[in-house]
This record gives C-alpha cells, sequence and structure tokens, in this order.
C-alpha cells in the first residue's frame, strides 16, 4: 500500500470534522483537506467513506453519495498513478503538485458526475433537445429536422405551463400513474380556457414526446418507474377534407392576373406561386416538406414521371406526371418558385378556394376539452397543403387505381393507414364497388 491514498477525519472526537485526504511519499506525510464538512457519526472509518442509512433524507443521501464518489475517483486516480511510477523517486513538491492537481481534478468530475445524476426533468429534456438536430434518426439514418426538433421545443413549453400552473414540482417522481389524468385535465379544462384548451390529439402528442424523453431519463438512471409506457401514444384520426378533380381544375383555372388587374388580389401577392405549387401536390401526393424542395427531383419528361428522395421517410418515390404539373413545369422553365411559411401559404389556399367556389358547406368534429366539439365551415376555409396530398390518394382511389400502387407513390406502408388517410365517403364508397360488380 506504499504511497496509496487514505482518508481520515481531521477532528474525530468532535461533532463535525472536515476530511483528509493522505498520502505518505519519500517519507513524507501529504495532508489536504477536501473542503467537505460531515457529522462524525456519519464516517465509517474502516472503510473510510460516507455510511448511508435509509433513515437519511434525500438530501443528506445525496450529499454522502457525492462525497463518496469524489472520494472514489482520487483513489483509483492516485493509486493507478502510483502502481505505474516509482513515487518515492520524485521530488517531494512535484508529488505535493501532482497530488494537489489529482484532488482538483476529481472535484470537478464529483461536481460534474453529481449535475448529471441530479438533473430534473427540464434540465434533461432541454438537454436532449439541444442536441437533437445532431442525433440520428434510426429508420432514415439522417439528422433529426429542425422541424422535429421544434415540435420538441413546443411540448416542452407545454410542459413547463402544466408545471407552472398546477405548482408540479421539477423532478422525475411526478411521471407516475397519476400524471397522465392530471396533465389531461389540465390541458382540457386549465391550459388555454379561452380556446377551449388541446384537442385530444394535442395532448396525445405531448405524451409520445414525454415518452421519448423518458426512454431517455430511464438509460440514463433518472428515472426507474415504468408508469410512464402505458401513456397513450395514438390520436384520433383527423376529420381532414380532400378535394375533388373538378375543384382543383377550378383553382388551377383561376385567372390570377386578371384578379389581380381588377383589384381582387394584390400586386404584389405570391398567391400565383403558391397556387401552382398547391396543384403540384394534388397531382403527386407529395408532402409541403418534398414540395418545397420541388427543384431536387428528376423530371423525366421523356417517360413522363419525377423521381424524388422524401424526406420525411427518406424513400424514393416515382410519381408519373399530370398534364398540369407537366405545364407547370414548362410555366417556369423548369425551376419552381419557392414555397413561403405555411401559415400565410395556407390563408392564400383558402383564398384561392373562395374565388374559386369552393363553398360547400362542412362539418368538422373533433375532442376538445373532453368534449366532441363539431364546427360548420365552407370547404375552403378547411384547405391547406396537406389537402393536396390527401386530394391525390383520394382521387386516384376513387377512379379504381390499386390501392398497393397509390401506397408507392404516398409512402404509406401499411393498407390500414392508407385507408385512414383517403377521404372517401360511405356513397363514394358504394359508387366505387358497382362499377366493379358492373
Amino acid at each position: 500500500m506504499k504511497n496509496k491514498v487514505k482518508f481520515n477525519l481531521q477532528y474525530p472526537s468532535k461533532e463535525r470534522s472536515l476530511i483528509l485526504a493522505i498520502c505518505r511519499c519519500g517519507g513524507k506525510t501529504i495532508k489536504r483537506s477536501l473542503n467537505v464538512t460531515i457529522p462524525t457519526e456519519a464516517w465509517d472509518k474502516l472503510s473510510q467513506r460516507c455510511k448511508i442509512s435509509a433513515d437519511d433524507t434525500v438530501r443528506v443521501t445525496r450529499e454522502y453519495k457525492k462525497i463518496n464518489r469524489r472520494l472514489d475517483g482520487i483513489e483509483q486516480s492516485w493509486n493507478t498513478l502510483a502502481d505505474k511510477n516509482r513515487l518515492d523517486s520524485f521530488d517531494p513538491q512535484c508529488v505535493e503538485s501532482m497530488f494537489d492537481s489529482h484532488l482538483s481534478v476529481s472535484a470537478k468530475k464529483a461536481d460534474e458526475e453529481d449535475r448529471r445524476e441530479n438533473r430534473t426533468p427540464l434540465q434533461f429534456f432541454q438537454e436532449h433537445i439541444d442536441k437533437k438536430t445532431s442525433m440520428i434518426c434510426e429508420a432514415t439514418g439522417r439528422n433529426i429536422s429542425e422541424k422535429t426538433k421544434g415540435h420538441h421545443i413546443v411540448v416542452l413549453n407545454r410542459l413547463k405551463a402544466y408545471m407552472r400552473d398546477t405548482n408540479t414540482p421539477d423532478n422525475f417522481a411526478i411521471f407516475d400513474k397519476e400524471f397522465q389524468n392530471k396533465f389531461t385535465n389540465w390541458a382540457y379544462h386549465t391550459a388555454r380556457r379561452k380556446q377551449g384548451g388541446y384537442s385530444h390529439n394535442t395532448v396525445v402528442a405531448t405524451f409520445s414526446v414525454l415518452k421519448i424523453w423518458l426512454n431517455g431519463a430511464t438509460e440514463a438512471g433518472l428515472i426507474t418507474t415504468k408508469d410512464y409506457r402505458k401513456y397513450p401514444s395514438k390520436g384520433e384520426d383527423v376529420d381532414n377534407i380532400a378535394l375533388t378533380v373538378d375543384e382543383i381544375e377550378a383553382i388551377y383555372r383561376l385567372n390570377i392576373p386578371k384578379l389581380i388587374s381588377e383589384g381582387v388580389i394584390d400586386t404584389k401577392s405570391t398567391i400565383e406561386a403558391t397556387r401552382d405549387l398547391f396543384i403540384v401536390g394534388c397531382w403527386t401526393g407529395l408532402r409541403r416538406a418534398d414540395i418545397a424542395r420541388i427543384n431536387e427531383a428528376l423530371f423525366d419528361l421523356a417517360n413522363n414521371r419525377l423521381t424524388i428522395q422524401t424526406q420525411k421517410t427518406n424513400e424514393k418515390v416515382i410519381i408519373p406526371l399530370h398534364p398540369f404539373v407537366c405545364e407547370l413545369y414548362a410555366k417556369y422553365h423548369g425551376r419552381f418558385p419557392k414555397l413561403i411559411d405555411k401559415s400565410k401559404a395556407n390563408g392564400q389556399l383558402q383564398e384561392l378556394g373562395r374565388l374559386a367556389k369552393i363553398d360547400e358547406l362542412t362539418s368538422r368534429s373533433s375532442v376538445r376539452g373532453g368534449k366532441i366539439v363539431t364546427e360548420h365551415l365552407m370547404k375552403y376555409q378547411r384547405i391547406g397543403f396537406h389537402t393536396g396530398r390527401r386530394s391525390f390518394a383520394t382521387n386516384l382511389y376513387l377512379q379504381g387505381a390499386p390501392t398497393i400502387s397509390i401506397m408507392k407513390m404516398t409512402g404509406h406502408k401499411t393498407e390500414q393507414s392508407f385507408l385512414k388517410y383517403i377521404k372517401v365517403s360511405k356513397v363514394e364508397h358504394s359508387e366505387l364497388m358497382q362499377k366493379f360488380f358492373k
């Protein structure tokens, strides 16, 4: 045990004492205070560590564990050095300097380990978000997108609001069997009171992200309960619309230059470019993110098809070119305009729908605040960029295209998810089947 480090109390007969690190080298004893004071009764002289009792408070237990980790670090690093070197042959001052350095490093490591092991949920979740874009998605092998990171930030802010409104402490113990009911009750009845609370799907989306975070916390040893794994992660089918072939053509045939000259549309508006990109979406089924990068697609006019690697799933899709898409490709000489931000673009699409007289009265139902809420809206008020993708799938299905062929273009993995996606009424299903009977 020559040159090895030991730990003793400086004042073992007093009520409290500093802990000393002691090393003998070259006939000289080096003593250093660790600047840590503990009750002498908490010291185990045999193991040279703090005693941890089941009767200790959480705070005391945490503190003693931190001290013991520090002592472990000092012992391991110094004794390894002593085993590898003949310290007795070193200059005593050099040995003292080395010893001081080890004590300093071990203190920093202990503080860092303590911080990591005692991170609160909000601290851990924020760290998870901060490194999100450098993480790799297992499904695609690519970095996780800024869009996903943005979604996680929204969920974190929602969780912060819940904790603030309900005086919920920031610790992992809150994620028990009751958390689901408590959070859901807050989301339905307290949060966003003027808007009638969050929708059911928003609440489920929150739990889905929480489960990702809490899985990470479990791997980091910050949480041991598995109650969170029972939180819901599947929402209800969204009550969206699809446009008919005639409605899509009505939007496409709008004479926008004339409407601008008549003062119906502002001369500086980008509505024509938005309309044209939406039509591309209606006849390719591409997501908004892929329409935004449509110029990366390979247009094979000779074989009348386009090929693109989709952003969300990293899957290559090959889609036949509809005449409208060919016309628009020629209109822009193969370089489509830039897509504006989502909110403004959707507002322009709704205005286009109004001008095209897509004014059928529709109803939309959703679960909000724990209740079914039904709204009555004109069809054009419900148009968004994702309507184009739904319309593409729905119209091909109604025209009798094989489901598997449509799925190859939309990227749906299962027929079950695809059939939930298309918007076909019971009457349209009946008429479609009659074609097969005939």
